[in-house]
């Protein structure tokens, strides 16, 4: 099966260029892009997280999920595996299942650190939405 992002040649950082039909469909590849580029290992779906942003713009709300997403990880440890994810006008609630990390199962292959603005694009036809994103690792 075709995956819904593909990789940007960047000099020094990691680009992902993701599509969806539809914003939530959208937010729902960029989470699996960025999970499927850190992770590698089963994950689980036995433990639940909500997210709620708001946000001054579309390009903000996708640069704050990338944040929000990175954040729980870190922080908690808490890898996505399934996401619900709803968004209008410029605020997303998510629910994600997922897995906690957990060494003996999961290994880190890329860190990725942060998006950043730098040549962040999105772009829209039809109800289907293309964004390329910058993220410093």
């Amino acid at each position: 099966m075709k995956k819904p992002y593909r990789y940007i040649d960047h000099t020094a950082d990691l680009g992902i260029e993701v599509s969806g039909q539809g914003l939530e469909e959208l937010f729902i590849n960029i989470g699996q892009a960025l999970f499927d580029t850190q992770i590698v290992g089963t994950i689980r779906d036995k433990k639940e997280m909500s997210i709620d942003l708001q946000s001054d713009s579309l390009d903000d709300l996708i640069i704050d999920w990338c944040r929000e997403l990175l954040y729980i990880f870190a922080v908690h440890g808490f890898i996505p595996k399934e996401y619900t994810v709803r968004i209008k006008d410029h605020s997303l609630q998510a629910q994600l299942r997922g897995d906690k990390f957990d060494a003996h199962r999961h290994r880190v292959k890329l860190e990725i650190k942060n998006p950043t603005y730098h040549n962040f694009s999105l772009e829209e036809r039809k109800g289907r939405y293309k964004t390329s994103i910058i993220f410093d690792v």
